[in-house]
């Protein structure tokens, strides 16, 4: 993309140059202004492409955007997941301790109430509660649990049976605790991607942004050199009409003569207004190549030579404002300079230019500004 960019504002500067080497031809100048309007249609297109891709740059970053705050929102919810599971360990880590501490408790006040038996003569049973390796081991035992009391066997596995619930509800709060933690960590991840992906759109957007600033300041100087062509125009067209070199014919408002001489008249193949995204200054008659073209009203030739857009092309100042244009010819009968009769063959159609096929483009210029031809036209 910098390449074309690259390239085509290249060539707009180039114009710009040529604008200022003080071509005097009317023609010449006439087509540097068709020149002019051809970099600016380059240029346009390229910056509507570059509009276009910036919208979808834009929509992109909209969309980035809107799922970061969903990752913000998502990891708010999760935070305060894991903090309502650390409060319940802290809780269940209390409970914990004091069950264990409860449980000791107890056991120490059973060893003694057996101490109390054993003084008083029962020493096998006091023997195996001091060799027991924990509380579990002396109450599964059958042989000595009808010798413990009733009291302290229903209090110690009531006890046994807190602490292990206890504990593995710790278990399970340790577990939900690390898997939370996990999709935290995956969440943060993904958020840290997207807002990767936002400053990298970011910074496309802001270089297409510089493009179209761009873009849109060579479009106003190329709009700026047009406006000067065109008063240039007009003012050799003036001078043109006060030099005594057009003929002292004036046109009055009557019709000027068909174009097409031979080939039953041609057929109007393209009408004069909007054609192909730009204005078409004229209308196109089909013909075949060599069909003799006429000038369509006395007058002075004040273009006769070929362009890249135009093709071979005569174009002949009548007076009074008002100049005919016939593009596109494949030979030219006349010069520049040269004073041409009404129905004067002028030239020789043909596809020169910019051209689909053979054919005559006649265009009529009023008072500066181009006019529908057909209704000024006899057949």
């Amino acid at each position: 993309m910098r390449k074309i960019i690259a390239v085509i504002l290249t060539f707009i500067v180039v114009g710009s140059v040529y604008l200022n080497t003080g071509a005097t031809d009317i023609s010449d100048l006439q087509e540097e202004d068709r020149e002019l309007e051809s970099r600016k249609e380059q240029a346009q297109a390229v910056l509507d492409s570059l509009s276009a891709e910036q919208e979808n740059i834009l929509s992109s970053i909209a969309a980035i955007d809107a799922q970061i705050l969903a990752f913000d929102a998502e990891l708010i919810e999760l935070q305060n997941q894991k903090a309502e599971l650390e409060a319940e360990i802290a809780v269940n880590t209390v409970e914990l301790e004091a069950a264990q501490a409860e449980e000791a408790a107890q056991y120490e006040a059973m060893k003694l109430r057996i101490q109390y038996s054993y003084e008083n003569g029962d020493a096998n049973y006091v023997d195996t509660i001091f060799t027991s390796s924990d509380v579990t081991d002396i109450v599964n035992r059958p042989e000595y649990r009808e010798q413990i009391y009733n009291y302290d066997a229903n209090m110690l596995n009531e006890l046994v049976e807190i602490k292990r619930t206890v504990a593995n509800k710790r278990v399970e709060l340790e577990a939900d605790l690390e898997a939370v933690e996990l999709i935290v960590a995956e969440v943060e991840e993904n958020k840290e991607a997207a807002e990767m992906l936002h400053s990298a759109k970011q910074a496309q957007a802001d270089s297409y942004e510089a493009s179209i600033s761009e873009y849109e300041d060579e479009i106003s100087a190329i709009e700026a050199d047009q406006a000067a062509l065109e008063e240039q125009i007009a003012e050799l067209e003036r001078q043109a009409a006060e030099s005594g070199q057009t003929v002292q014919i004036y046109y009055n408002g009557g019709t000027f003569q068909w174009p097409v001489a031979g080939d039953g008249g041609g057929v109007i193949t393209s009408h004069f207004g909007p054609r192909w995204g730009r204005m078409h200054n004229g209308i196109d008659i089909g013909c075949d190549t060599g069909t003799p073209i006429v000038a369509g009203e006395s007058g002075t030739v004040i273009g006769a030579a070929y362009s890249s857009s135009m093709g071979n092309y005569v174009l002949i100042d009548h007076g009074g404002g008002v100049t005919t244009v016939y593009m596109h010819n494949s030979v030219l009968c006349v010069s520049y300079g040269q004073t041409v009769e009404r129905g004067q063959l002028i030239a020789y159609a043909g596809s020169t230019g910019n051209s689909t096929g053979p054919h005559c483009h006649f265009g009529l210029r009023i008072n500066g500004s181009y006019v529908n031809p057909y209704p000024y036209l006899t057949n």
